[in-house]
């Protein structure tokens, strides 16, 4: 898709006057998910572990002309979960639009894997998710609206070995997504997931030439997919053209799982 198609795809004010945390924001995914967000009108709080990278992002937005507030917060610590919720509700007051993608990895075989890496993993990627999930949902049932979106990823539908702990995380997304979603859908709030493929971003370069050529024969579009491509679907569901689905798992794969 051509940039000139992609920034077509969504009016520019389709999300105005909307109020989006992006949790992991400084990079990847998140900082593409963020700036779309941005593109389409939302104000937009940027949520990382590191404060010189979410404000350098931060930077480059604030540039553009657009509306943020970066904030340096662990999702896998309940208390800066908190305040990030409040500080954003300070600032803006309230809240329509969370985007759960903070997530890490800590690959190993499962017979070699420590105990602390697996607590590492589900902490921070599953347990952060709920956290954050269950900190805007007060807010969000008051003022009976809300859009939830959860970045999983096809390793928790299909599984990965040296992956045991993320795929688990994943999956408990997956899972957590469709609970939450029966649980506040009679309050206007819609609760999605996102699983992309292989997408190109830092992390997924330093993988040698020869395996991603291997990933490629496992994709029937044949490219590996952009930030950019997750951040569109984010856009999607966080839109009114998505207020009649809900509990759903999104695919941004390529079709690399069926």
């Amino acid at each position: 898709m051509s940039e000139t198609t992609e920034q077509s795809a969504f009016k520019a004010d389709v999300l105005s006057g909307k109020t989006a945390i992006v949790t992991g924001a400084s990079r990847g995914i998140g900082a593409a998910i963020a700036q779309k967000l941005c593109e389409v009108g939302a104000n937009v709080v940027l949520c990382s572990r590191s404060a010189d990278a979410v404000g350098q992002i931060a930077d480059t937005l604030h540039g553009k002309g657009y509306t943020v507030l970066p904030m340096a917060a662990d999702i896998s610590e309940k208390a800066d979960v908190e305040t990030l919720i409040k500080k954003t509700i300070s600032q803006f007051s309230h809240i329509d639009i969370l985007v759960n993608n903070a997530g890490i990895t800590r690959d190993m075989l499962l017979m070699r894997l420590k105990d602390e890496d697996w607590d590492a993993v589900l902490q921070t990627n599953l347990t952060g998710t709920m956290y954050c999930t269950r900190a805007v949902l007060r807010p969000m049932i008051r003022q009976r609206s809300g859009r939830i979106i959860n970045i999983s990823s096809v390793v928790g539908l299909a599984g990965n070995a040296g992956q045991a702990n993320y795929a688990a995380a994943k999956a408990g997304i997956i899972g957590l997504t469709k609970a939450t979603a029966k649980e506040v859908g009679a309050r206007g709030i819609t609760v999605n997931a996102i699983a992309p493929g292989f997408i190109t971003t830092d992390m997924t370069a330093q993988i040698p030439e020869q395996s991603q050529q291997q990933l490629l024969e496992l994709i029937p579009l044949r490219e590996f997919g952009h930030p950019e491509d997750v951040a569109a679907a984010v856009c999607f569901l966080a839109s009114d053209a998505a207020r009649y689905i809900t509990g759903q798992t999104l695919q941004v794969d390529g079709g690399m799982v069926m």
